[in-house]
């Protein structure tokens, strides 16, 4: 396998644990957390299934703009590092596992959070369009 199709693998196994990671930090009890989620990952699925009410498609699009929310979160996160390495370059993290570069790895991620966080939008939209035709 040449290396740019092992970095190509180790970025799809790293986004598939880091979005794993991310809905099970989402998975807790919301109805137990201040200012968690409306629904939890498990509910969210369930009510996807179900929905047959305006309430119930209110409750989606809130989730999924919560969801997209957390995503915007983490793309900025990523950009704050993005110029703190451009910044402060280290030697030693100039290459994470695999032969990605910090700076790269990064802009991958920034990237990526901010079209799941658009796909998240979309689906928020969906739901709000679809609840006043529900019953």
């Amino acid at each position: 396998m040449n290396s740019q199709l092992m970095r190509l693998a180790l970025l799809s196994a790293t986004v598939a644990l880091l979005a794993g990671l991310s809905t099970s930090a989402w998975a807790g009890d919301s109805h137990m957390m201040k200012d968690g989620p409306i629904l939890t990952a498990k509910e969210a699925k369930s009510l996807v299934a179900t929905a047959k009410t305006p309430k119930d498609h209110l409750k989606l699009a809130l989730y999924f703009s919560q969801r997209a929310d957390r995503y915007d979160a983490e793309a900025k996160d990523h950009d704050d590092m993005i110029e703190i390495y451009r910044k402060t370059p280290n030697p030693q993290a100039s290459k994470m596992p695999g032969g990605v570069g910090t700076i790269e790895h990064c802009e991958f991620f920034a990237k990526s959070d901010r079209e799941m966080a658009k796909a998240l939008r979309e689906m928020a939209v969906a739901h709000q369009e679809m609840a006043p035709e529900a019953r």
